[in-house]
């Protein structure tokens, strides 16, 4: 018997729990995984709720997981950085104590926020990692020693598996059976669930920070969203907002994560991402629309923030049109 911790806890997303129910459930049909199982886990056992249609039966979690070959730990839901900490201090400080005493050759694993509970750990420290990607900058700056490389879908660290957002957990129990089972095994559950793990990037998928704490910077924010498609300077910037360049630089950056102009940058990404999946405009008509003088450039531009070129893009996110469904210009 190769037994499996899956443990959940009030809130935790009912999507991730039932995914990997199901695909271990299909596994163990195969004769290499019949001797699977999986431990419905919490803190104090007994009925879960996970979402308000949704509960779960779950034994209490043992004293040590040590019996364990894998424990799996599913996203869960919170509202903010604030409240995603006060769980992690509260909720999940019994599974934390476990993974922390976790014998050396346990597979631990976790998607989305359940990388939080799995860096508060430890078990993360000097690991490659991946978290869901609109926290990775909380997620860095609480765990300075792990390897974070918000980019990827999924991230191996050896006896610590990492997956980003939401649906991610799916390549993250795929990845689960292929390390206890093997690839032949793995292949044949993903091709039931018509999954291929092939998913390595998240950054298709990311979207640009719209709103900001610190009015100046929402302020700058809103101002170069409407004056994106026009030439601008950081001057012209600055004066908008009355206020020095220096300034507005160093709190945007503190802000956003980048200077004012990476972001107007990023913004034009963003409206270019839009024309890609609705219009049948070609490359060269987007790259005169938003602003943008060198076609070269931006392809290189928007390659490097969404992880695909734009031709691959409009193929992957490319809403329906009346009529033939295909872009005007395949060029781009």
């Amino acid at each position: 018997m190769i037994p499996v911790a899956l443990i959940v806890e009030p809130g935790s997303t009912p999507s991730s729990v039932m995914t990997t129910l199901d695909m271990f459930s299909i596994a163990s049909r195969y004769p290499e995984a019949k001797d699977c199982r999986v431990d419905l886990l919490s803190s104090s056992g007994g009925t879960v709720q996970l979402a308000p249609a949704v509960r779960v039966e779950t034994q209490a979690m043992p004293d040590s997981l040590e019996s364990y070959a894998a424990v799996i730990l599913p996203g869960f839901f919170a509202e903010d950085v604030a409240s995603l900490i006060g769980q992690l201090q509260s909720v999940w400080q019994p599974a934390i104590a476990r993974l922390r005493a976790l014998r050396p050759g346990t597979l631990a694993a976790a998607s989305c926020y359940g990388t939080f509970v799995l860096a508060e750990s430890g078990l993360l420290d000097g690991r490659r990692a991946t978290t869901t990607w609109w926290l990775q900058a909380a997620f860095r700056q609480r765990y300075p020693k792990v390897d974070l490389d918000a980019d990827l879908a999924l991230a191996d660290g050896g006896n610590v598996i990492t997956a980003g957002a939401m649906t991610a957990h799916t390549d993250l129990s795929l990845h689960v059976l292929r390390r206890l089972y093997g690839a032949v095994l793995a292949r044949n559950v993903g091709g039931i669930m018509l999954v291929d793990g092939a998913r390595t990037s998240q950054r298709p998928f990311m979207a640009l920070q719209r709103t900001f704490a610190d009015p100046l910077i929402q302020e700058a924010a809103d101002w170069m969203a409407q004056h994106c498609v026009t030439s601008l300077s950081t001057q012209a910037l600055a004066a908008a907002l009355h206020v020095s360049y220096r300034t507005l630089h160093r709190r945007f950056n503190s802000a956003a994560g980048m200077p004012p102009l990476a972001y107007l940058q990023a913004l034009r990404v963003e409206h270019a991402k839009e024309l890609l999946e609705s219009t049948r405009m070609s490359l060269e008509q987007i790259v005169e629309k938003i602003g943008y003088s060198d076609v070269s450039a931006f392809r290189r531009l928007f390659a490097r923030t969404a992880g695909l070129s734009p031709a691959q893009y409009r193929q992957r996110f490319k809403r329906p049109f009346d009529g033939k469904n295909r872009a005007s210009d395949s060029r781009d």
